[in-house]
């Protein structure tokens, strides 16, 4: 139906049409700006500071802030297009390699093109487009080892992957899911399967090998200064996140507000859980076949191969955030991003198959049969088509929205007017405070200072005896500022706690620096912090 021009001609379309939304997104209040951001936006006071955020997003985001004349900021939005429509006529191309139906493939270019989730994360100033790109490229080049026996390709998935790993830590996942294809690859000899595999992982990880020691060096901890707990993880809370993410991908339709979003939660975890379940089971199914009867694996590795690496990311994301510092949380569902595309292509290339199978039966020639055997493909088609256009119309009305006055409160985070003309923001911005701060609302005064400045930014705690030990653990390194904002700006309602300002301003260790409007600064006394 398709040509190999035309074909690649729809897939630029499609490519551009992904791009222009992220563009769109980022069009009113330029790219949303999170925490994370300041680090890649503050280049060089990030590289050299004890941080081990990978550099590889932040170096891009130079140049093409050095070759179009932008800021960092508002280099970003165009800069994630970039990459976001890459990644589109990248994956076009993997699609069009591996399945029979040309429709089919366009098909899957069009829901990476119009997903709501990964246009949602290129709009902002973070690292995760980069991210899915270098993961994208590797899982292809992968892939045309195993199926073409290039072995040139086999090289190139080991560079994207050094590249990913520089880009995000957990680009190491890629190397765990990646090596058992190569070491029980049929056909080839043991020793020659080990061999490649030894230099595949050497080229992957030697990149980021020499970065997490620098970071022991600088920072005595190989991903850089460790953060502290959260103190609230639940791993319930966690899976309940992933699990409404993979419902959310099957049936996108975002709830109005938090109150309709946990009505429906119950449901989504059912319908993720039961997804996620499925292609787990087919995968292992899918490869232990694939395994005993090696006629089979050409055909078949491009489906264990992304099928596997979004269910071993997954689970890895679940096991990182239980040892690591973070909790995966409403706000944090940008980490789930990355497995989006693998588990899209895994449900095409059974799709594909399946569509294949029909075909070939034989009872297809009677008359009942032979007529569902066409209707039915058609009418799968229909609803494809019908789910493509409920995702564009999502994507338009996140644009249009982002010039609604909501919008301007909760869409882009610290690019938001809320945050951007806040008086507490401005008065850090403009008396460039350098040190700790600690704040009930942490993650509002990151990088609001002018050059951007590296702030240990800490949560307030709950608990005045905790908040207190925490004063004094930041106050014996840094200068230290106190935070308290007043809930006036309409985002998520403050946390209880056991006190207010009053006791507050009754510690001998707290100097009140400033009184706003929206919050109460206060200056950390070191000596008295320090109890001299």
């Amino acid at each position: 139906m398709f040509a190999g021009r035309r074909y690649t001609l729809l897939l630029a379309a499609v490519a551009a049409l992904g791009a222009g939304f992220v563009l769109l997104r980022a069009a009113a209040y330029g790219a949303g700006l999170h925490y994370d951001s300041m680090f890649y936006i503050s280049f060089n006071e990030s590289l050299m500071a004890r941080f081990g955020h990978p550099p590889l997003y932040s170096a891009l985001l130079a140049v093409a802030s050095l070759f179009s004349g932008l800021d960092p900021h508002a280099a970003a939005g165009p800069l994630n297009a970039l990459l976001f429509g890459l990644t589109i006529f990248v994956a076009g191309h993997w699609l069009r390699r591996r399945i029979a139906s040309r429709l089919l493939a366009l098909w899957g270019c069009l829901a990476v093109a119009s997903a709501l989730h990964l246009t949602s994360v290129a709009s902002w100033a973070l690292s995760e487009p980069a991210f899915i790109l270098f993961v994208t490229l590797a899982l292809f080049s992968i892939d045309r080892y195993l199926c073409e026996d290039k072995r040139a390709a086999l090289i190139w998935a080991a560079l994207f992957i050094a590249l990913a790993c520089l880009t995000r830590n957990i680009g190491l996942i890629l190397v765990i899911t990646l090596l058992p294809f190569l070491l029980l690859q049929p056909g080839a000899p043991r020793l020659e399967k080990v061999k490649r595999g030894a230099v595949f992982a050497l080229i992957a990880l030697m990149p980021v090998s020499l970065w997490l020691l620098r970071n022991l060096l600088l920072a005595g901890f190989p991903f850089g200064t460790a953060n502290p707990p959260w103190g609230n993880f639940t791993l319930h809370r966690t899976l309940n996140v992933l699990l409404i993410e993979l419902a959310e991908w099957i049936l996108p339709n975002p709830p109005a507000d938090d109150g309709q979003y946990y009505a429906v939660a119950l449901g989504a975890t059912a319908l993720g859980a039961a997804g996620l379940f499925a292609m787990a089971a087919a995968v292992a199914f899918a490869f232990i076949r694939t395994y005993r009867k090696p006629e089979l694996w050409r055909s078949w590795s491009s489906f264990c191969l992304p099928g596997g690496f979004a269910c071993v990311y997954l689970i890895s994301i679940i096991i990182m955030s239980k040892l690591w510092w973070m909790e995966i949380g409403w706000t944090n569902r940008r980490f789930w991003a990355p497995a989006y595309i693998p588990l899209l292509f895994a449900l095409v290339f059974l799709l594909d198959r399946l569509l294949l199978w029909l075909r070939q039966r034989p009872w297809t020639e009677s008359a009942v049969f032979g007529t569902l055997a066409r209707v039915g493909p058609a009418v799968l088609g229909i609803l494809l088509f019908i789910w493509l256009g409920h995702n564009v119309g999502l994507n338009w009305l996140a644009v249009t929205r982002d010039n609604d006055v909501q919008a301007k409160h909760f869409d882009k985070g610290y690019a938001a007017p809320a945050w951007r003309d806040n008086d507490v923001i401005r008065f850090i911005r403009e008396a460039q405070l350098e040190g700790a701060i600690i704040a009930n609302r942490h993650v509002s005064v990151y990088f609001h200072t002018a050059p951007a400045k590296i702030h240990a930014v800490h949560p307030l705690a709950r608990r005045l005896d905790r908040l207190k030990t925490k004063i004094e653990q930041v106050a014996a390194v840094d200068d230290t500022y106190l935070v308290v904002f007043n809930d006036t700006i309409p985002m998520t309602p403050l946390p209880p706690r056991d006190f207010g300002l009053a006791e507050l301003e009754a510690m001998p260790e707290l100097e009140r620096l400033a009184q706003l409007d929206s919050g109460v600064i206060f200056r950390v006394n070191r000596d008295q912090a320090a109890g001299d």
